[in-house]
């Protein structure tokens, strides 16, 4: 078992030595964060980090709606009609935005990077209640990953809660200005590990089969 569990340790870590690109617009929101956190600093001037940091995100977080919109609108699009979808696109788009810029905290902007590891999660949970497969699905529609499903279905749940730990574990431990870092690097992490993961179930899998 230990000989076992190393082997898939090294296939892991070997993983992420060929991954695939991510598309150049995943990389948007973080130049916006980057280059806007400083200016929004100065304009607000000593004392008005708090404001500076809220500005900053909701611009980036923009950015990150708008360019991941017409994603969203094709896969509402597939289950509803076309005013359905419009109006769950807009309600989903314009809420978390709406709700920070209300609240102007940056613990509220920093927790609502949780509350996604939670919603993702428990749809994830609930689906391998019931037997399902339906999240996994949307993920990986390809006909090579539909016997795969099941098992990324469990790992998509330890996923959500392992990035929700370190989400949490940052708020508590580092200063929100360092909190702004990860949320920038968080989009090219997650696509590694989540990559990574995936190729060592397909393998273990394969494994699995060749040997039974």
């Amino acid at each position: 078992m230990l000989r076992h569990f190393i082997e898939s340790l090294r296939l892991f870590l070997q993983l992420f030595q060929d991954l695939p690109p991510l598309p150049r617009w995943t990389f948007l929101p973080g130049i916006v964060l980057i280059l806007a956190y400083p200016l929004m600093s100065v304009l607000f001037g000593t004392g008005s980090e708090g404001q500076a940091f809220v500005t900053a995100f909701l611009l980036a977080l923009a950015v990150r709606i708008a360019v991941r919109f017409e994603d969203l609108v094709a896969q509402l699009r597939a289950r509803f009609g076309r005013s359905e979808t419009a109006m769950m696109a807009l309600v989903a788009a314009l809420t978390p935005l709406l709700l920070l810029a209300t609240v102007d905290d940056s613990l509220w902007c920093q927790r609502l990077q949780s509350a996604y590891y939670i919603i993702f999660g428990a749809m994830f949970l609930s689906d391998m209640m019931a037997g399902r497969n339906d999240m996994a699905e949307r993920f990986w529609p390809w006909p090579e990953m539909r016997r795969h499903l099941p098992t990324m279905t469990r790992v998509m749940v330890l996923f959500n809660l392992a990035f929700l730990l370190l989400n949490e574990t940052l708020i508590h431990t580092v200063e929100p200005s360092h909190w702004l870092l990860f949320w920038v690097l968080l989009p090219v992490l997650s696509h590694a590990v989540l990559a990574a993961l995936a190729e060592t179930v397909l393998n273990l899998d394969d494994d699995r089969d060749a040997t039974a």
